[in-house]
């Protein structure tokens, strides 16, 4: 699943994940319980700046799993990562189905954010870690969603959870 920061990749991740019957795949989720699992690989810092993870400490962390099917939320944000993800992938004999890619306008994003900081208080859900992420992300979205053409499914991230939730079994059993 692809989509900017607050664009409920997490929360439509796990639906679809639980529709499908397969893992729902986090990074966000794995970088949390490495942080609270003593933080070995040292990215709290990373994290809380709105950076990201080096890509070899999120590849340790995310591809062992990885299994059959997934969905996954929060990799691959880069050019980079996509085309190693692939690589990955292919190696395993999985190669990748399909992308999905929640669009949202920059305005409900930041309103979504600003309900989700009150609601779940995570220490990078701050104006300037959401703005240095958006930034990120649009610097990245061209060139993913490029990567993804012919596997791409973009799908309307607005309207409530379930007209969003929806939209993407539409998209992913048409």
């Amino acid at each position: 699943m692809l989509g900017a920061p607050a664009s409920g990749k997490g929360t439509q991740g796990r639906l679809v994940a639980e529709a499908l019957r397969i893992p729902h795949v986090s990074t966000g989720t794995l970088l949390r319980e490495s942080i609270d699992n003593g933080d070995p690989h040292d990215i709290r810092e990373t994290l809380e700046g709105g950076d990201l993870v080096p890509d070899e400490i999120m590849e340790s962390l995310l591809f062992p799993e990885l299994g059959e099917g997934f969905v996954l939320d929060g990799y691959p944000r880069t050019l980079a990562q996509a085309e190693r993800l692939d690589v990955y992938l292919d190696e395993v004999g999985r190669p990748l189905d399909s992308a999905l890619e929640l669009v949202v306008p920059d305005g409900t994003l930041a309103a979504r954010l600003s309900l989700r900081a009150n609601e779940e208080r995570r220490s990078d859900d701050t104006p300037d870690v959401f703005i240095r992420r958006l930034v990120a992300y649009h610097e990245e979205a061209d060139r993913l969603r490029e990567h993804y053409d012919g596997r791409l499914v973009q799908v309307d991230g607005t309207g409530s959870e379930d007209e969003v939730f929806r939209r993407l079994v539409r998209a992913v059993r048409p």
